[in-house]
């Protein structure tokens, strides 16, 4: 798997926004198609070749040549990026605590039942998984 510097931070929201669009429609757009998919943010053109032009400098797009246009597409997964945002979210939102997310969810009834079943069996088998070791 390839890395760049980029991958260790918080892509801005207008830059996530193509992003989305890119692994959403799992094939390479135009920018027309890009334009459509993100109609309700009334983006100008110059707009997003401008934030094209960011992520493919930051290794997150490719283009490649179509006619007189490009085709863009993701080179760096929602996989890949996710492990980015869920951190961020984490340190900015929880103190950088999962025990406090979980409270916040907790606190807001945001868990059911099976949820607290389906957390208690991943954290069951992650922490098999690191040996049993006890970590803090």
């Amino acid at each position: 798997m390839r890395r760049t510097a980029m991958h260790e931070k918080r892509l801005p929201d207008a830059e996530l926004e193509v992003m989305k669009a890119l692994w959403d429609a799992g094939q390479p757009l135009t920018r027309t198609q890009l334009e459509t998919r993100l109609a309700g943010h009334n983006w100008a053109s110059t707009t997003l070749l401008a934030l094209l032009a960011r992520l493919e400098a930051k290794g997150c797009v490719s283009r490649s040549r179509q006619g007189r246009g490009y085709l863009y597409s993701a080179a760096l997964s929602r996989r890949e990026y996710l492990p980015v945002e869920s951190r961020s979210a984490l340190s900015r939102l929880f103190e950088g605590s999962a025990k406090n997310l979980i409270a916040a969810m907790a606190e807001s009834d945001a868990l059911s039942d099976r949820d607290i079943d389906e957390l208690e069996a991943y954290l069951a088998r992650l922490k098999a998984g690191r040996g049993g070791a006890h970590q803090d």
